[in-house]
């Protein structure tokens, strides 16, 4: 009789420590192929992570980590958090009668909802809490969609500062300014932030994450940008995608 390589567990335990430390457990109904099927399961669900590599959280207990799309999906029922990272809880009113309660929501799976029927922050100081909720309700959005890339023109998928600035000078007018000649100055926030000065403009630049978001192998970086005038308190903000074709070609930024 064949006896198990790993003894004292149950047979659920003994094939999850075949996954983890590659050891075979061999039994006789079987159990070595049900062990490998397991290993290969658990490859795959690694393979399929998309990871969070810079300091920016959307929403309440996110980290710089690898998360498979379900986690993801699960994160649309937390907090929205803000930049010093407390939840937001922003107010949106009915679109159309203004003797309706309004509503207050905190997570990305009630603003998603409200937004699609129609719900609407009418208050200078919620259109301001809103931004947060754009940045992480749409980046979850292309997360739980994007795949490991295959091939990347961004090594180790960051951004560098030359990126950034070709970035700025293909999109100058979205970045605030007209004229494309006009200086433009980058600054390291940490990481994956970076801060552009062109003209009376400023935006920030939020790296948040390097996958293939389109499907065709090739890696971009989910961005969320921040638009605004220099000392300014109104700015207005966009999810989109920094593509480059090869690892020295030209940066842009595509909205969605």
């Amino acid at each position: 009789m064949v006896r198990p390589l790993i003894m004292g567990l149950g047979a659920a335990g003994a094939l999850t420590a075949a996954a983890v430390t590659g050891v075979v457990v061999t039994r006789n109904d079987g159990g070595q192929a049900d062990a490998r099927a397991a290993q290969a399961s658990l490859a795959n669900a690694a393979a399929e992570t998309v990871c969070i590599k810079s300091n920016v959280r959307l929403v309440e207990g996110m980290s710089a980590a690898c998360y498979a799309r379900d986690q993801y999906e699960a994160m649309r029922d937390r907090a929205v958090i803000s930049a010093d990272g407390g939840a937001v809880r922003l107010t949106l009113a009915h679109p159309t009668d203004a003797s309706v309660p309004a509503v207050t929501v905190s997570t990305c799976a009630e603003y998603d909802t409200g937004v699609a029927e129609g719900w609407e922050a009418v208050t200078s100081a919620d259109m301001r809490r809103e931004e947060y909720f754009r940045r992480a309700c749409g980046a979850l959005g292309m997360l739980v969609k994007a795949r490991p890339a295959q091939s990347s023109g961004f090594p180790g998928g960051k951004a560098s500062e030359a990126d950034i600035r070709s970035m700025a000078a293909a999109e100058a007018l979205g970045f605030g300014e007209v004229v494309a000649s006009v200086p433009v100055d980058v600054a390291g926030m940490g990481e994956g932030v970076w801060k552009l000065a062109i003209g009376q403009g400023e935006t920030m630049v939020f790296e948040i994450a390097h996958a293939d978001f389109t499907g065709d192998g090739a890696g971009e970086i989910l961005a969320y940008l921040s638009v605004g005038a220099a000392g300014g308190t109104t700015r207005t903000g966009t999810i989109g995608l920094m593509e480059k074709t090869s690892v020295d070609g030209p940066c842009g930024f595509r909205p969605l």
